[in-house]
């Protein structure tokens, strides 16, 4: 079962993938949206990485490939998700030295000619984009629908905290299937956060159905 609110990214690591680590945390501070990227650091073997890889999209609500200079790699997976069908798009970069530069691992190996792809410039550029399929993700809707029905009556202020402090307990679950209640509520307590209210956020995300936990700090809290 894909984790509603992962998206996987795979990209050049020669020029494009720097590009993703610059940009993302940005976009993570404004959507409920985990991403998920693979690279050698992972694991050494060419084997091991292609079969976590595939496991990372397959365990993905979508996917964006980044076919810039035409590597090997990336058309080796986005050929993987289209023959499963897992949702996603192609992203490119137009930017000729960045281009050059991602294309110097490997000759491309499958055919990406033809297919529609989002195109960016500069770092702005890709932000943009990942911030609009962010945006549009079914999972932010549902957050957002949250948001405005729990904090109708609250001030701007304390719907600005609200807002922000809901948005780092769903991102203590970046890269984690499940965790423990217990360690999600003492992150968030080194967070400045008081146990109290992150609490009270815990107990509204569960009753909207954007995580799944129960009480008592042993519990598992997971995104559902």
């Amino acid at each position: 079962m894909p984790i509603r609110n992962q998206i996987f990214i795979g990209c050049p690591w020669r020029g494009i993938l720097p590009k993703y680590e610059a940009a993302l945390p940005d976009v993570r501070k404004k959507y409920p949206i985990s991403f998920v990227i693979v690279g050698r650091r992972d694991t050494q073997d060419t084997k091991d990485l292609f079969e976590l890889i595939k496991q990372r999209i397959l365990g993905s609500s979508y996917s964006v490939f980044d076919a810039t200079g035409g590597n090997a790699n990336v058309s080796l997976e986005y050929g993987f998700a289209e023959a499963v069908g897992a949702p996603r798009a192609l992203y490119s970069c137009t930017h000729r030295a960045t281009r050059a530069a991602a294309n110097q691992d490997t000759a491309i190996i499958s055919d990406l000619a033809g297919k529609t792809r989002n195109h960016y410039s500069q770092s702005n550029d890709l932000k943009n984009l990942l911030g609009v399929l962010c945006r549009d993700h079914p999972y932010t809707k549902h957050f957002e629908k949250f948001l405005v029905t729990k904090f109708k009556r609250k001030s701007k202020g304390e719907k600005k905290t609200a807002r922000a402090l809901a948005l780092k307990i769903i991102h203590q679950m970046d890269g984690y299937l499940m965790r423990s209640r217990g360690e999600v509520v003492y992150a968030m307590t080194l967070a400045g956060y008081r146990t109290w209210e992150i609490e009270e956020m815990l107990t509204a995300l569960r009753s909207a159905k954007l995580i799944s936990c129960s009480v008592g700090n042993a519990s598992q809290v997971t995104i559902v």
